[in-house]
């Protein structure tokens, strides 16, 4: 049962995390907005590293994703998912703490479903469940 359990997570993870990256890859516009442009309001030298961080966070999702669906380095890529996700939702958080209106956080680009602040934060904490039980579940298998 923990092995099924353990496929089950890593997979549906490594989808997320995969679709994530896919999606800004082909359309940034929305996540360069939402993340980088509003976060440059408090710190302005994002506003020149804007492309290129969005860039670099897909080709980190990427990567954590194919780790997640290959199964290799397993723990480590469940500790990056975990320290993005944690990431994310800071950022995030300070938005929805400023009261800031965000349609959407642009998390999945292109493939974007909207949803807003209180959505994406939800979505997340519930990603960082599944991380959590993974890596949990990883150890035990240990």
């Amino acid at each position: 049962m923990q092995r099924y359990s353990l496929l089950v997570i890593r997979l549906l993870v490594g989808l997320v995390f995969l679709v994530s990256a896919v999606g800004k890859l082909i359309d940034s516009g929305y996540v360069n907005y939402a993340l980088v442009r509003l976060l440059s309001t408090k710190f302005y030298w994002l506003i020149e590293y804007a492309a290129a961080l969005v860039i670099a966070i897909s080709m980190v999702e990427l990567i954590i994703a194919l780790l997640l669906l290959w199964g290799k380095k397993l723990q480590w890529a469940l500790a990056a998912a975990f320290l993005l996700l944690i990431g994310f939702s800071g950022v995030m958080g300070y938005f929805y703490w400023q009261g800031m209106s965000v349609a959407s956080c642009g998390c999945f680009g292109a493939f974007g479903i909207g949803g807003g602040l209180e959505f994406s934060l939800l979505k997340n904490l519930a990603l960082l469940v599944l991380v959590i039980s993974a890596f949990l579940l990883g150890e035990r298998k240990m």
